[in-house]
């Protein structure tokens, strides 16, 4: 996805004084009031739209990586104080990195604010309104839900009576004058119906395919199965996975498990749902903090044996996600320089395995059985024979942890299950950026223990 750039141009540094240069507007930038009223100007803004997931604080670096090195996927190999606060599970309100989730999540969820509101007065007839407010409906629904998973919720999980949630700020901000900058905070129960909402509207104005790295009508089914999930709403969530199981435009077949190491390296797999596009142009460096100073990298995380542990023998997934070249690495994420590996957002196994825990919940056995079985052998494994409900759910938390490892999953379903092991249960939600709390002026109140 091509980069939005602001630039102040170099001559300005040479004409002017320091404090006049730092009067000057960006001369490359967009006006939010007037950029929007064409066309063009609304598709320039959901391409930033879709740029803003992919800021370090989102789904580049921060938010993909810290659920994992919170919890048992990742160990910490570096030297970034706010990193081992993470690994500790000692965070801070002022942490830096947890900052920058917080700036960077609602950064995006503005930037689709403005396309929401500024998409029904364009009257282009080239214009695809119901696409344009659709994709941007479903990434604020996305937005919402990440921020709920990291700072709302309960001690104990998610839905349930009491749950804090988030600032719902759904009006375009453009200065900082704008009342909609100090929003208290909504219940987790408001922010989840805004979200259904948003998911809601998105999936009638969607089409069934859309361009490369886009959102469409299945993406927007997937994220609101994955919603309910967390709800707990089981006959819904499972529902929607059977309409992406069963989809025939686009249809998803997964990839075989001799060539499970091409979900990654081989980009728009049959399996991918929806993944966020990288290239020479428009790197990311994730591979950088994974990989060792003698192939690039930073080496600040490696995968744990806790997780190399956990894979039966035989995995064909184990490889990948603890490899034995370079050393406690991981194959998802390879490329250093430049980071080229997309960002896997939702892929077919997910959706089995979704549908599998629904199953399961709802005391459909041999259903949950059968999609947990799809997984176990696309892996190279022997068919579960799981007998009760117990052991069946202990058997797809488990495939999730190995399918989904190193793709920013795995604390928040410990959270699902209140198995996340932290005796300091409040530290099971992450803490409001200090800054947010002050700059507010209190409108917004941290969560309770920080």
């Amino acid at each position: 996805m091509k980069k939005l750039i602001y630039i102040i141009l170099p001559a300005l540094l040479l004409s002017t004084s320091c404090k006049k240069t730092l009067d000057q507007q960006p001369q490359a930038s967009l006006d939010a009031t007037t950029a929007y009223t064409t066309r063009q100007g609304v598709e320039a803004g959901i391409s930033g739209v879709y740029d803003g997931i992919q800021q370090t604080g989102y789904m580049t670096v921060n938010f993909l990586i810290f659920p994992d090195l919170y919890a048992d996927n990742l160990t910490w190999t570096g030297t970034f104080p706010t990193w081992s606060q993470v690994f500790n599970k000692t965070i801070l309100a002022d942490n830096t990195d947890i900052n920058t989730i917080w700036n960077n999540i609602y950064n995006t969820i503005n930037r689709a604010n403005n396309i929401i509101a500024a998409a029904p007065a364009i009257s282009d007839p080239a214009f695809l309104k119901d696409r344009a407010i659709g994709e941007c409906e479903a990434i604020r629904a996305m937005a919402y839900f990440d921020l709920i998973r990291m700072f709302g919720g309960g001690p104990t999980g998610y839905n349930q009576p009491g749950g804090v949630g988030v600032p719902l700020r759904l009006e375009p901000t453009i200065t900082t004058t704008t009342a909609n900058a100090r929003v208290a905070r909504s219940s987790e129960a408001e922010v989840f119906t805004q979200i259904l909402k948003d998911l809601e509207d998105a999936i009638t104005r969607l089409p069934a395919t859309n361009s490369v790295g886009r959102v469409n009508k299945n993406v927007a089914i997937a994220l609101k199965s994955r919603v309910q999930l967390y709800r707990a709403a089981w006959a819904d969530a499972e529902t929607l996975a059977t309409t992406i199981i069963s989809s025939t435009a686009p249809a998803y077949t997964l990839v075989s498990g001799a060539s499970y190491g091409t979900i990654y390296t081989g980009k728009n797999t049959t399996e991918s749902i929806w993944e966020l596009q990288y290239n020479a142009t428009d790197a990311n460096n994730i591979a950088f903090y994974y990989y060792p100073t003698s192939a690039g990298g930073r080496n600040e995380i490696s995968s744990s044996t806790n997780l190399r542990d956990a894979f039966e023998t035989g995995d064909l997934r184990k490889n990948v996600n603890f490899s034995t070249a370079p050393a406690s690495k991981q194959l998802k994420y390879s490329q250093v320089n430049p980071g080229i590996d997309d960002v896997m957002m939702f892929r077919l196994s997910e959706i089995y395995l979704t549908r599998a825990e629904s199953r399961a919940m709802q005391n459909n056995f041999t259903g949950a059985l059968a999609d947990l079985n799809v997984i176990r052998l696309r892996a190279g494994l022997a068919a579960s024979v799981a007998a009760n409900q117990a052991d069946l759910l202990t058997a797809i938390r488990k495939e999730r942890r190995l399918e989904l490892a190193h793709e920013g999953q795995r604390f928040f379903d410990l959270r699902r299950y209140n198995q996340t092991g932290i005796t300091q249960t409040f530290r099971n939600l992450f803490p409001i950026p200090q800054s947010e709390v002050l700059n507010s002026g209190g409108t917004v109140v941290q969560n309770s223990g920080y």
